[in-house]
């Protein structure tokens, strides 16, 4: 009988959770599991002793294989885009994001790691999700993993530990809206599954007061129609989430209910039950036992382990051929046509540099094409945009982050952060170029990360339309 093991090591800022998972056959079970308070970032030396002994000590006790870890980074050092792109950029979607990095984030393409998975395409578009961290976050914790001896074979958020054991669990239903609640002070996330699909994430500091009301005037910021609220049910999990906190959404009639995460298909210990403020950090280790529907992985390429390929499809076509060979006629016959099976091979090996050097030759002129085709698509969009970037340069405040513009012609689409979104429409509109100047969305309120310290912004998306005249 086979089992299989895997540690999920879960970065919190103030705790450090590891869970185990073993699996047999088909199911899967949650060998054990530790939360433990860790000193804070600014105490570097302290909080990175103290995680070597743990983790040391929890590998010591279950004698775990080193070579099936994963671990997760807190929320808060990542940024979770959804994005739509032109359908003629799916067989080069990384090059593209990565080209566009600017775009969805404060920093260079260089500076970041980053990954994607496609949620849903269509004849013009592909819709995906993209999680960007900047590397001087990330590579502190490989080596610190690197001085115990473990090469991870992912890195998560929380975000995607929790959706692959929600979704694990089967906890999508196609006739409701699921919220994710993750609470974990002083933050908390909200994730939207509208059916099976994740539509939206929203991460925000984890109000004091009113604590529910403010978590459902987030909820009705989303998007949804009213009519939808009735339908949705919320999963509230984390290690700051209590009693209090679920008895007081379970008195709200504006939801169909509130409820613990699914755990149906992972088995404890016993009969000890699965804690639901580790809910996530089991979804971490999740990974290396089953296929997860969100593969998003942060590890750097090369660190990434490859897997060996067992042989090529001709030379299976060939062996199979000689079995079928060597089943079907007599000696003779198989004599001959192993001659033959020889000539070709022979063939095969002294024409297979020359077809080698074709292939890579092809892909590289398609490979140009491709960019060729993109880059000529970016440079027609830039048409006459000068004008109006100069003048949104010169009347919008130093405060304000344009992370998008889109213009076609005659409106223009602008998307970004301000610290007051209602002051920046008096302010357009007072330009001559300007006219029409509108909300094409409801202001929210997000949390941004900057060095060593957090600044709470609005985001906003406005619309308006060039002056004819102009």
């Amino acid at each position: 009988m086979v089992f299989d093991l895997s540690l999920g090591i879960d970065f919190k800022l103030r705790h450090l959770i590891l869970t185990l998972l073993k699996r047999s056959f088909r199911k899967i079970r949650l060998v054990d599991y530790g939360i433990y308070p860790i000193p804070s970032e600014d105490q570097k030396e302290e909080r990175e002793a103290q995680i070597i002994n743990l983790v040391n000590t929890f590998i010591s006790k279950h004698q775990i294989n080193m070579g099936r870890v994963s671990i997760s980074i807190p929320r808060e050092k990542a940024a979770v885009r959804f994005i739509k792109l032109p359908i003629a950029t799916r067989e080069n979607l990384r090059k593209v994001i990565e080209y566009e990095v600017p775009k969805y984030t404060p920093f260079e393409g260089k500076e970041v790691y980053f990954d994607y998975q496609i949620l849903k395409e269509d004849n013009e578009r592909v819709h995906l999700f993209a999680i960007f961290m900047k590397k001087t976050e990330v590579d502190p914790y490989l080596s610190l993993l690197k001085k115990i001896g473990i090469e991870p074979i992912s890195i998560q958020i929380p975000t995607i530990g929790a959706l692959n054991l929600f979704y694990f669990n089967e906890g999508a239903n196609r006739d409701e809206i699921s919220v994710l609640l993750d609470v974990a002070e002083p933050f908390f996330e909200m994730n939207l599954i509208q059916g099976r699909d994740w539509c939206e994430s929203f991460h925000l500091r984890f109000p004091q007061e009113k604590r529910e009301l403010k978590i459902m005037e987030t909820f009705k910021r989303s998007g949804l129609k009213e009519d939808s609220f009735s339908k949705s049910i919320f999963y509230v999990y984390g290690l700051d989430a209590d009693e209090s906190l679920l008895t007081s959404f379970k008195e709200t009639n504006q939801i169909k209910a509130v409820s613990l995460p699914p755990l149906n298909r992972i088995e404890s210990r016993g009969e000890k039950s699965i804690p639901y403020k580790i809910y996530s950090s089991v979804g971490v280790s999740l990974r290396g036992l089953v296929n997860n529907p969100m593969d998003v992985n942060l590890l750097p390429f090369g660190m990434r382990k490859k897997v060996r390929q067992i042989g090529k499809p001709l030379v299976i076509i060939l062996t199979s051929l000689a079995l079928l060979l060597a089943l079907t006629w007599g000696g003779g016959t198989v004599i001959q046509y192993r001659n033959e099976l020889n000539t070709v091979n022979a063939e095969i090996r002294k024409r297979k540099p020359q077809v080698e050097a074709l292939e890579r030759v092809q892909k590289q002129n398609s490979d140009c094409c491709k960019e060729i085709s993109e880059l000529d698509q970016i440079r027609l969009g830039e048409i006459d945009k000068i004008r109006f970037l100069e003048e949104l340069t010169k009347i919008l405040p130093d405060t304000v982050w344009i992370w998008n513009i889109k213009y076609n012609g005659k409106d223009v689409e602008m998307s970004g952060f301000a610290d007051s979104a209602s002051d920046l429409i008096p302010l357009l509109d007072k330009s001559p170029l300007f006219e029409k100047v509108e909300f094409l969305a409801p202001v929210t309120k997000e949390i941004q990360m900057r060095g060593a310290g957090s600044k709470e912004k609005e985001r906003f998306r406005i619309k308006m339309r060039l002056e004819a005249r102009k």
